[in-house]
């Protein structure tokens, strides 16, 4: 009588693991088809989020809600934009000496090749491996570098693209946010746990919001005052690259660092140790502020472990690219503010905390 019984259980916990595994396949699929609405979104909810105080003020001073929706919009969009601007002006010198660039790394990586193979093997090998690494690795791992280069810009490219659809949703959510909370109140009453909630829910997600951009963009200042006092070429660039790529944990430290570390290595200008000290001020900028900044003032409203911070990066990386990247911190600390503010889902936000 128990073979059945253990018979049915085990096919039941196979079908149920089963329908789990296809939901987050099917999830992966819808996420990553309606891209194009759920990232500007998601955007929107973000911004909603930022510019939703500003709103409150000007309407709590006579501003009828409509300008000041739109005001409270462009005030923070114009920065943004400004930037982009300015980032659009520098990225066609950036690719146009891309080529020249390339020459000279390949140029000195096999000079350097060169010397170690020369006390490896005969000279049949030592050929061999010589026109290995000249002709396929190194072009190869430039050529992977250069695109993954040129993916970054026309993430920020896209970026703007959805800057329209994005504004359009924030108003929409700013105006039904303005109602929800009387709508919420007719519905279950002023004292709902719930409202609370959703209150703290916004508040926790600004200060995220905000703490982020603001370190990122000081982080974005110090690397170009830095490049800028070194000489390196397309300092501006660099220093605009790293404010987007500082959303991302630890990695976009990391490759915000080494296209610049590149140029100052392979400009004949530049010595050795010019290049060293580069490389060695572009490590204290961004370990100070990772160190310090980040923990004393981002660090408190994340407080999500570094392993699921990892984890989502590598999961939004792949379903929206490096878009999806920026945007997988914002998104994990919506999901364990939300369920640390709903009881049923505590215990999700105690196993996501860092």
């Amino acid at each position: 009588m128990d073979a059945p019984d253990g018979r049915r259980d085990s096919a039941g916990l196979a079908w149920r693991v089963t329908g789990r595994l296809a939901a987050l396949v099917l999830a992966g699929v819808v996420l990553t088809a309606l891209r194009p609405i759920l990232i500007p979104l998601v955007l929107a909810i973000l911004l909603s989020f930022l510019v939703l105080p500003l709103v409150a003020w000007m309407t709590r001073r006579g501003v009828p809600a409509s300008l000041a929706i739109v005001g409270a919009e462009t005030a923070a969009t114009l920065p943004f934009l400004g930037l982009f601007l300015v980032f659009s002006a520098t990225v066609g010198p950036v690719s146009q000496a891309l080529p020249k660039y390339k020459d000279r790394l390949i140029y000195q990586a096999n000079q350097t090749i060169e010397a170690i193979i020369e006390r490896v093997g005969d000279t049949e090998q030592r050929e061999m491996v010589r026109r290995e690494i000249g002709d396929n690795l190194l072009p190869g791992a430039f050529s992977g570098v250069v695109q993954f280069f040129q993916d970054g810009v026309s993430a920020a490219t896209t970026a703007v693209g959805y800057l329209f659809l994005t504004l359009l949703l924030c108003g929409f959510i700013l105006v039904e946010g303005r109602r929800f909370h009387e709508k919420f109140e007719e519905a279950y009453g002023q004292d709902h746990p719930m409202l609370d909630a959703l209150q703290g829910i916004g508040h926790d997600v600004r200060a995220y919001v905000v703490a982020k951009t603001l370190i990122s963009a000081f982080t974005g200042f110090c690397v170009w005052v830095f490049l800028e006092l070194c000489s390196v070429d397309f300092a501006v660039f660099w220093g605009l690259l790293a404010f987007p790529l500082n959303f991302v944990p630890t990695v976009g430290a990391i490759v915000a660092s080494l296209p610049p570390i590149v140029v100052a290595m392979v400009d004949p200008a530049m010595t050795a140790w010019g290049a060293t000290g580069v490389a060695i001020g572009l490590l204290a900028i961004n370990g100070a502020i990772g160190s310090v900044l980040d923990p004393r003032y981002v660090g408190q409203a994340v407080k999500v472990s570094p392993l699921v911070v990892f984890l989502s990066m590598l999961v939004w990386g792949a379903l929206w690219g490096p878009i999806g990247m920026i945007l997988a911190v914002p998104i994990m600390v919506s999901v364990k503010v939300i369920c640390a503010r709903i009881p049923a889902l505590e215990p999700i936000a105690t196993l996501m905390k860092g």
